[in-house]
């Protein structure tokens, strides 16, 4: 019976240390690469997906503004090179979406003027990588969506499944910032849309794009401002229009929780 209980121990042992083995294997065997998230939140777990999606608009630039760019962090895994090394991207198809369209509405990957980034410097395992979109005349009625993802090459096998990819989308139209989220949904301006969204900006005469919303959303006094001002302004406008309250634009009505 002890012998029996000594081999079931030994077996456990020899399993966690080959499930062990095989996890350093996957992220040490060779040189890989995957994107992550910014380097301040790189152990937090929670926020290992947090930037899978950028939503982007051209709403709020002044029309001579023709570009602009968005970036998303990219890990090398696998330890650190005496020398740079170049690494690639590509487009990846989306099934049943608009896809976004090299040269119209984004500067292709293998373009020197982006592409002579996509570089993890000597002794480095981090980099920015960026993503030049173009204000395309289209970007007025539709929201195009650009998916793209890591390459092997020379120099880098691909890392973790789930964080080969990165997707951006863009228009030219007033669009849901990515800070208007769950949370930010459920407790403070409630369900989102263009609607609601114009009359806060026409309200309070603030822009409530992403930045915005981010320096509002660390100031609790200052949320709390908000909030009453807009809830306010709804009320005075549905008092103003007897019958016909705000509605947005699937025809709901406009309700701040």
């Amino acid at each position: 019976m002890k012998t029996l209980k000594y081999l079931v121990i030994v077996m456990a042992v020899f399993a966690v240390a080959s499930c062990k083995k095989d996890q350093y294997y996957l992220y040490n065997d060779v040189a890989r690469l995957q994107f992550g998230p910014d380097p301040a939140r790189i152990y937090q777990t929670s926020y290992n997906l947090a930037d899978t999606l950028k939503p982007y608009t051209f709403y709020y630039e002044d029309a001579t503004v023709k570009e602009d760019t968005v970036f998303f962090d990219i890990y090398a895994i696998g330890g650190i090179s005496k020398i740079d090394r170049t690494f690639t991207l590509a487009q990846e198809q989306l099934p049943n979406a608009l896809n976004a369209t090299s040269g119209t509405h984004y500067v292709p990957f293998t373009d020197p003027r982006v592409s002579k980034f996509y570089v993890i410097k000597a002794n480095t395992v981090h980099t920015k990588v960026p993503v030049i979109l173009l204000r395309d005349a289209s970007l007025k009625t539709t929201t195009p969506k650009l998916k793209f993802k890591v390459v092997a090459d020379a120099n880098f096998q691909v890392g973790e499944i789930n964080n080969l990819w990165r997707k951006v989308e863009f228009t030219d139209r007033l669009s849901q910032p990515a800070a208007w989220n769950a949370s930010f949904t459920q407790y403070y301006f409630g369900k989102y849309s263009v609607v609601k969204h114009q009359f806060m900006i026409n309200t309070t005469g603030d822009k409530w794009d992403q930045t915005f919303i981010e320096a509002v959303y660390a100031d609790l006094s200052l949320l709390q401002y908000y909030i009453a001002v807009v809830k306010a302004a709804l009320i005075d406008y549905n008092n103003a229009h007897p019958g016909n309250p705000l509605k947005d634009e699937n025809g709901e009505l406009v309700i701040l929780p």
